[in-house]
């Protein structure tokens, strides 16, 4: 009966013809030996017998010399033309180059020479055995098993056998078995296996006997393929007879058998062996009676085993593998008893050890093996049972159906277990709950990560500071301001969770941001009640906030507090630095509160903080640029004099200050002042330094100026509405730099649209954009093109944490399309990298990444040489490169950023490439009146809030056309002549009359 089973399997292919003629060289170009299905419609070709040729032996060494030379070039075809030409002829080349031809047509992974080298070796093994070594036999079954050609690898074991060509069983036995167990089925090999017991036994051999790999291969494919009792206790004799001692897998085998046909008489003879022979681990042998057991159907017996394992464990883990648990579960579930799962699980976890870990217990491993197969309705269904019949439930139950429902993100699900295991007075882990916070977290759902993060804390678990960073991490992020202010009241007198001013900071800003001004407020109210001291990052994002909205007196409130502070010496948390004063100073001028701007000025100077004017100057000349002194005057006279103190301060006027009283000192000064103003604009300069007091004292003031000299003029009346004061002398050189019009060293100086850009500060010419103040490296004339560095930019040399960058939308300049903007330290949830954006350049753009990840440098954001490109970016905005450019990088998501405009002479290094932003600026400015202006001597600007062109001379002096002739400095050496000084005195005298008929 076995036999006749046993020939069914073996015998099902046919791997040779039945055909008697002698096999040639050729053989193995019929497909049945390499196809593991036969064709039984293909009939045997009747090949014609060739008579084999004689070669002389220069003909035989010729040939064996092309062979020799044909290997060593790699020239396959040839060399097997010349081994088929020799074989032909019944002559062989040496041992040496014939098992080197066999091993070479084996590795070259190619069905076609496998082929060949099969037909090789059964070819040799038939004529001439002596010439195979059996390493060549090895590699070519080796490579059998790579190929997945398992036919061939018995076909060439049975040619062994049937030429007597009998190798070690250790050359070919365990690569056999691997083979079978990778084509999934043992009936083969049972055959093989035996043939050589057989011959083995008959000739007497001892180095083909079979070792243990091999027996339990054999009783493997008996006791789980062809599931006979007596193929196997066959195998068991083979094995006593061979001396071959069983293992706890062999035992294993059986033990599945017995299980599957019930022989419980066979188990407990098997229990008895295995004492015997000394195995005390038995966790492989329950393990296949469990799933003997299962497949019979015996679902009691699997219950009993297991509960006998626990009581001879004394409770602690099984360590059966995964595949035996999902055995079980299969087997239960395709009964419908999920009643009698719940049951086992109640069972076992009396027995179970209470030291044992929730993740080692069987309740645990059952119902993770039902989320395995995808079944976690079927796992739910048991802890429902396992409640419906008031068993206790193990945390094992809860753990594994909450990590699944983690894995699935269904949070709400998971939320309400987590009730369940805290209303019977389970504790979960604490990693368990920061998973499922962070799991409810990234889906949005909130309320989720809100009730697991109650129910952690009221389970009493010490660490909780890590769930309650991911929560206030992850509002963060979603931009829900309003659930962090409801959250960090639920929490901020948790003495396990420690709350700090960022996490106020965080709210305020995220408020201010959207523009919820009010709740920002509100927060900022409820941080000082519970004591915790604003800092300066909390004055910052309250004055940028407020800013956004217009609300610049708010932002005069927050000064008045911080002036409170700063005078009881009570700075406690704030950081009085620049950056603060900046944001003070730029808001209070826009807001038109220059008394408080004096103030944040005072206290500055105290504290010793450098402060930029230019920036306020142009904040205030895009404000209040036609506010007037003189109407602020007649409503307020501190305005008025807080404004001329800023006017001062900024550079924006000379010497302007306002008197109460008339006396020597303070007309003196007014004369002063005359004297300079109206060299300029005589009306308004007799208005802004008449005294206002009474009539008298203004008739006694004009007196006086009739009585002066009037400052000379070297130009005629009608020039004189066309000048106004520069600050300062225009320079055509800054530093190493020439500025040329259109460009200008200061206020006044170049075309007022890059005027308002362009500065020389401190031998440095500088841009200043939104974002920040930039310096100017050099600029190219011809070419229209300059080249700005940014401080904080990143560059091989040194990276660093960068700010933003852009350019104004009415600037005259744009970035130059070869500029390459590079974002570094990104997220990996920056938009950047959204797929259906396409604004980074993968191509030749990664070659720039690992260039600069290479630099050592990139340690400075926190990465590592050489670390991977994908948190690296080739920028390519959407919105072009013109004016208007916006490098936002906290909207980006990254740390920092770098701009190549060169690569230098070599491109693959990046410490010579040319790091800076190179723009482009319009060239379209130059004029006649300009050219005219610096043939003279002079320098092109401009005047007067028309703005005027103006062209200022070497000696401060404004025309509007040439410094020709004028190039004198003032003196008292030079007079005005006549008629200009009748017609001045004569305006000054109309007054006077004009001011006595008043009085």
């Amino acid at each position: 009966m076995w036999r006749t089973r046993t020939q069914s399997l073996l015998y099902q292919r046919q791997f040779f013809s039945t055909s008697e003629k002698t096999p040639s060289l050729y053989s193995f170009l019929q497909p049945s030996i390499f196809s593991l299905k036969a064709n039984p419609s293909s009939k045997p070709i009747n090949l014609p017998v060739q008579t084999p040729k004689t070669l002389t032996q220069d003909q035989i060494d010729a040939l064996v010399t092309n062979l020799h030379s044909s290997l060593s070039s790699n020239n396959t075809d040839e060399a097997w033309k010349s081994f088929k030409t020799l074989t032909n002829s019944s002559n062989f080349p040496s041992k040496q180059l014939t098992n080197y031809l066999i091993c070479y047509l084996s590795m070259l992974n190619d069905a076609h020479n496998l082929k060949r080298a099969f037909a090789s070796v059964v070819y040799v093994i038939e004529k001439q055995p002596q010439l195979l070594d059996f390493k060549t036999v090895n590699t070519l079954l080796n490579c059998m098993y790579d190929a997945g050609t398992f036919a061939p690898a018995f076909a060439l074991i049975r040619c062994l056998f049937k030429n007597r060509f009998f190798l070690p069983f250790s050359v070919w036995g365990n690569i056999v078995v691997q083979i079978c167990r990778k084509s999934g089925s043992f009936g083969p090999f049972l055959k093989v296996f035996e043939e050589n017991c057989r011959i083995a036994i008959d000739e007497k051999l001892d180095f083909i006997k079979p070792d243990l790999v091999a027996c339990n291969a054999a009783l493997e494919g008996c006791c789980c393929e062809l599931e006979s009792v007596s193929d196997a206790e066959k195998v068991v004799e083979t094995m006593t007879v061979f001396g071959v001692q069983p293992d706890e897998s062999s035992f294993g085998f059986l033990a599945y058998l017995y299980a599957l046909r019930g022989l419980e008489e066979k188990i407990v003879e098997l229990e008895n062996l295995m004492s015997a022979f000394g195995i005390s681990d038995r966790r492989v042998f329950y393990s296949n009676l469990i799933c003997g057991y299962v497949k019979s159907g015996n679902l009691a017996s699997v219950s009993a085993t297991i509960l006998r394992c626990l009581r001879e464990r004394d409770g602690q883990d099984l360590n059966f593998g995964q595949e035996t648990y999902i055995t079980l579960v299969k087997g239960f579930l395709q009964n419908g008893s999920i009643k009698d799962v719940a049951s086992l699980i109640t069972e076992a976890q009396k027995l179970e050890c209470p030291s044992l870990t929730a993740d080692k217990s069987i309740g645990f491993a059952i119902v993770n093996s039902c989320v395995h197969l995808g079944f976690l309705d079927k796992a739910h269904s048991i802890l429902d049972e396992m409640n419906a019949t008031g068993c206790m439930v193990g945390l094992g139950v809860y753990v594994s159906i909450l990590k699944a429902y983690c894995k699935e993100h269904r949070t709400a699900e998971a939320a309400e277990l987590v009730m369940d295991v805290s209303s019977s007075g389970l504790q979960l882990d604490a990693s368990l709950y920061d998973a499922l916070i962070e799991a409810s977290m990234s889906s949005q759902d909130f309320q989720s990560a809100f009730s697991i993060f109650r129910d952690m804390r009221e389970a009493r678990t010490p660490d909780v500071k890590a769930s309650y960073l991911t929560i206030m991490t992850g509002l963060t992020e979603h931009h829900r301001p309003e659930l962090m202010a409801a959250f960090l009241d639920e929490v901020v007198e948790d003495p396990r969770i420690e709350v700090g001013n960022h996490d106020w900071n965080s709210i305020i800003h995220a408020f201010c941001k959207v523009g919820r001004l009010e709740d920002a407020r509100r927060t900022f109210r409820r941080m000082t009640f519970l004591q915790f001291e604003p800092n300066d990052q909390t004055y910052l994002s309250l004055i940028n906030g407020y800013a956004t909205a217009g609300k610049y007196f708010s932002i005069l409130m927050l000064w008045n507090e911080i002036k409170r502070k700063i005078s009881t010496d009570r700075e406690k948390g704030v950081q009085f630095d620049h950056t603060l004063v900046d944001a003070f100073l730029y808001t209070l001028v826009k807001g038109g509160f220059f008394d408080a701007v004096m103030q944040v000025v005072e206290k500055s100077q105290e504290k010793k903080i450098f402060v930029d004017k230019w920036r306020y100057k142009q904040a205030f000349m895009e404000t209040h640029k036609k506010l007037k002194v003189a109407k602020l005057r007649k409503r307020n006279f501190r305005k008025m004099e807080a404004l001329i103190a800023f006017k001062n301060w900024a550079g924006l006027i000379k010497n302007e200050t306002p008197s109460k009283s008339l006396n020597f000192k303070s007309y003196s000064l007014h004369i002063s002042t005359c004297y300079i103003c109206l060299s300029y604009n005589l009306p308004v300069a007799i208005s802004l330094t008449m005294p206002k007091t009474s009539a008298m004292s203004q008739f006694l003031y004009l007196w006086m100026l009739i009585s002066m000299h009037l400052p000379p003029f070297s130009y005629s009346i009608s020039d004189l509405v066309h000048l106004n004061p520069t600050n300062g002398t225009c320079l055509s050189n800054c530093g190493f730099i020439s500025v040329k019009f259109p460009f200008g060293t200061g206020f006044g100086c170049g075309h007022p649209d890059f005027s308002r850009y362009i500065k020389c500060s401190s031998g440095s010419l500088q841009l200043s954009t939104s974002s920040g103040i930039y310096t100017v490296s050099s600029i190219d004339y011809t070419s229209n093109t300059l080249v700005v560095t940014d401080p904080l930019m990143s560059t091989c040399t040194s990276m660093q944490n960068s700010g933003s960058f852009s350019l104004d939308q009415a600037s005259p300049f744009t970035i130059m399309s070869g500029n390459i903007f590079v974002l570094l330290g990104c997220s990996t949830t920056s938009p950047v990298f959204d797929p259906n954006e396409d604004l980074c350049d993968t191509g030749s753009g990664s070659r720039v990444c690992q260039g600069l990840y290479s630099c050592k440098g990139v340690t400075g954001i926190g990465l590592e040489t050489n670390a991977p490109v994908s948190t690296c970016c080739v920028y390519e905005s959407p919105v072009g490169i013109g004016p208007g450019y916006t490098l936002d990088l906290p909207k980006l998501q990254c740390s920092s950023y770098s701009s190549i405009y060169g690569f230098g002479e070599n491109e693959r290094d990046p410490a010579k490439w040319n790091f800076g932003i190179s723009l482009q600026f319009n060239g379209s400015y130059d004029s006649n009146a300009c050219k005219d202006c610096e043939a003279s001597g002079g320098l092109c600007g401009f005047a007067n809030s028309d703005e005027s062109f103006a062209c200022i001379c070497q000696n401060g002096m404004n025309t509007t056309n040439n410094c020709f002739g004028r190039g004198y400095a003032w003196s008292g050496a030079w007079r005005p002549n006549p008629q200009i000084m009748i017609s001045m005195k004569g305006v000054l005298v109309s007054w006077m009359v004009l001011l006595l008929g008043s009085w």
